[in-house]
């Protein structure tokens, strides 16, 4: 079969990859020129020495690229250990069901912003595809391997029909993958709701994160849905920070995730990490895990320069977290997003999980 084109305009046209053997899965258009995403990773492990953990980082759009941190965070989605990831999918479809009348009009299509291991996709999928037999499956991701397991995941599990699917390996953070996925979305759906998700505390994993929102606010229309999920605390206080921090640090598998990224990116073999919890102002406690240099060596950059690792110099690996009610009233304030319903749930001590569904202000 031969390859074809489709065109996204204000870019070069993105490929549609069509194998012809074996048998076709399902459509991926092809990642956009990461020439600007490779320059960013490497100057951010360029930064200079600071030992408080904002100096060299591994950010979201690069912590789950490769094989090995993709299989890691599946782990870690599972592991028993790990009390918010747990919960999160384990409450998942009573919390959907809540909500689902809520969700737009069928027919509708669904985008997944961050699919994560595709057990929450599964559900949505399974629920509105029993009358919408023609609903499209877009879900988007920067790291490729992490973005096929779930979408083969989901095809053995629920048997979904391939020529309705459609992933693709962008970076949805950016504005202009933003931009580009509204237009694909208006030349192949027209009028034709859509319900966008941004589960897993996604969200929460971005420096900017208001900013992130804003931007994926921008992609509804009036009959669009967002339902959002993301981490809650009904207090701030440097003891609940402590707790934050302590119940990452429980979860051998997400130890694993969190180094998997840097081992990819250096070469650096991690023997421990720390996992550090503190209060972001009076929006949330933020929990960084962070590699600390113990001697003086040297990391190996992605594009092969050697920088200066010191004894004490960190490289900030994770960023995630819990959002106090008054925070993230003022993030969604703030992109523009009023809540039509909600529906929280705990995640294990006194932390909770909160799953909303958002439309446009």
């Amino acid at each position: 079969m031969a390859v074809g084109e489709i065109a996204v305009a204000g870019g070069p046209p993105p490929v549609l990859r069509v194998p012809a053997s074996p048998p076709l899965e399902w459509l991926e258009l092809a990642g956009a020129d990461r020439t600007v995403r490779f320059i960013g990773l490497t100057s951010d492990l360029g930064r200079p020495f600071d030992s408080s953990g904002d100096g060299k980082r591994v950010t979201s759009a690069h912590a789950y690229a490769g094989m090995g941190a993709a299989l890691a965070w599946a782990a870690a989605c599972r592991d028993p250990l790990g009390a918010a990831p747990r919960q999160s999918v384990d409450t998942f479809a009573h919390r959907w069901w809540n909500l689902r009348k809520h969700a737009p009009a069928e027919p509708c299509h669904y985008v997944s912003l961050g699919p994560g291991d595709g057990r929450k996709d599964g559900v949505v999928l399974a629920d509105l595809s029993r009358k919408n037999r023609d609903l499209c499956y877009l879900p988007v991701d920067t790291g490729d391997e992490l973005l096929h397991l779930a979408v083969r995941g989901l095809i053995q599990r629920l048997g979904l029909p391939t020529d309705r699917i459609m992933s693709l390996p962008w970076d949805f953070s950016l504005r202009e993958s933003v931009a580009a996925l509204r237009r694909m979305l208006d030349e192949l759906f027209g009028p034709t709701p859509v319900l966008f998700s941004l589960l897993g505390n996604t969200i929460a994993g971005f420096d900017d994160d208001t900013a992130v929102l804003g931007r994926l606010a921008g992609l509804l229309r009036p009959d669009d849905r967002l339902l959002l999920e993301v981490e809650v605390t009904p207090d701030l206080s440097h003891g609940l920070a402590a707790r934050a921090a302590d119940e990452q640090a429980d979860s051998p598998a997400f130890g694993e995730f969190a180094t998997a990224a840097l081992e990819r990116h250096t070469g650096v073999q991690a023997k421990e990490v720390e996992i550090l919890g503190e209060v972001e102002g009076d929006r949330a406690l933020m929990t960084r895990t962070l590699y600390r240099a113990d001697e003086d060596t040297a990391l190996t950059l992605p594009n092969h320069a050697v920088v200066p690792f010191r004894f004490d110099d960190t490289v900030r690996l994770t960023l995630s977290r819990k959002y106090s009610p008054e925070g993230l009233a003022d993030l969604l304030s703030a992109a523009g997003l009023d809540i039509v319903a909600d529906v929280c749930t705990g995640a294990g001590g006194p932390f909770g999980l909160a799953l909303l569904m958002l439309e446009r202000d």
